[in-house]
C-alpha cells in the first residue's frame, strides 16, 4: 500500500483504510465484492482511485466490518476535497439505482451523456488542474449504468441551442454531436429537441428519478453544477408536470436525431 499514503488526502484515507481492512481479514477483492454488494473489479478501481467511492460501498463496508459511519462519514469530505457540488454524490448514488431517468438541460449536454474531451473542457473553468481529471473520472464513471445488463430507460430535453454551442473547439462540438447520434440508437434512450422557436421558458436544467418500488425522486441544478436532491413530495411533482409540458414542445425523436445531425454536419 505503499502508493497509498492516507496523510495525503481524505480520498487516499478512505482506499488506504478499505485495503487495510480487507487484507487484514484476508478477503482478496474478489471475495469482498459480493459481500458489500458490489463486483471485485469494482473494489479494484476503487482501491487503485480509478472510481469514487459511493454511499452504497460505504455503508456495505460499515456493516461488514461494524465500524458505524466511519466510510459513509468519509465521503462529504472527499466531495469537497475533490471540488463536487454538495448534494451530487447523493444524486449519483440514487441515479444509479433508478429504473427511469429523465432530464431536460438548456445550457450543456447533460453529464451522463458527454464524451471525454467535451466532459473537460466543462469541467476545466475554474479549476484547479490537479482536480479535473478526478471530476472526469467521476462524470464518465455514471455512463456505465447505461451499459449494464437492465440499464435504465432515457429520456432527455435538450434546448437546440446545447446542440449548436461550440464546446471547446469545433473538433470537439462534432464528436459530441456523434456521440449523442450513436446514443439514441439504444431501445433504452430518447433524445428529444427543443426547437429555439418554442414558447416555453424553463429557468433551469432538472432531472426526474423513478424506482420501481419506491417513489420518485427530483434533481436541480444551478450555475456551477451545484444542486439538490429533492426526496418526494409537491415540488417532485411539479418538476414532473413541467416535463411533460416540455416535452410536448419539443420535436419528435425522428425529427430530433435529423436535427441533431444537421448541426452535426454543419459544424
Amino acid at each position: 500500500m505503499t502508493d497509498i499514503n492516507p496523510m495525503d488526502s481524505v480520498h487516499d484515507f478512505y482506499v488506504f483504510h478499505m485495503r487495510r481492512l480487507r487484507n487484514t481479514a484476508g478477503l482478496s477483492q474478489e471475495a469482498l465484492g459480493p459481500k458489500v454488494g458490489y463486483s471485485g473489479k469494482f473494489i479494484g478501481l476503487v482501491e487503485t482511485k480509478k472510481r469514487r467511492p459511493n454511499k452504497i460501498l460505504s455503508t456495505g463496508l460499515d456493516t461488514y466490518f461494524e465500524l458505524p459511519q466511519f466510510f459513509e462519514a468519509l465521503l462529504p469530505r472527499i466531495a469537497e476535497e475533490a471540488g463536487l457540488p454538495p448534494g451530487f454524490l447523493e444524486y449519483i448514488d440514487e441515479e444509479a439505482l433508478a429504473s427511469q431517468i429523465k432530464m431536460y438541460y438548456h445550457y450543456l449536454i447533460p453529464g451522463l451523456f458527454q464524451t471525454e474531451p467535451y466532459a473537460r473542457e466543462v469541467l476545466k473553468a475554474g479549476k484547479r488542474a490537479d482536480k479535473i481529471e478526478e471530476l472526469v473520472t467521476t462524470r464518465l464513471g455514471r455512463q456505465e449504468l447505461l451499459h449494464k445488463e437492465n440499464p435504465p430507460n432515457i429520456v432527455v430535453l435538450l434546448d437546440e441551442s446545447v446542440l449548436r454551442k461550440i464546446v471547446g473547439d469545433r473538433e470537439i462540438t462534432r464528436h459530441q454531436l456523434k456521440h449523442l447520434l450513436s446514443l439514441i440508437k439504444e431501445p433504452h434512450i430518447t433524445i428529444q429537441v427543443v426547437p429555439n422557436g418554442a414558447q416555453i421558458y424553463p429557468e433551469g436544467s432538472f432531472a426526474l428519478l423513478s424506482f420501481d418500488n419506491e417513489p420518485d425522486m427530483g434533481y436541480e441544478e444551478s450555475f456551477g453544477g451545484h444542486g439538490r436532491l429533492i426526496e418526494a413530495g409537491p415540488h417532485v411533482t411539479e418538476l414532473a408536470v413541467g416535463f411533460d409540458l416540455i416535452r410536448s414542445m419539443a420535436l419528435p425523436a425522428a425529427e430530433s436525431e435529423a436535427l441533431i445531425r444537421g448541426i452535426s454536419e454543419a459544424t
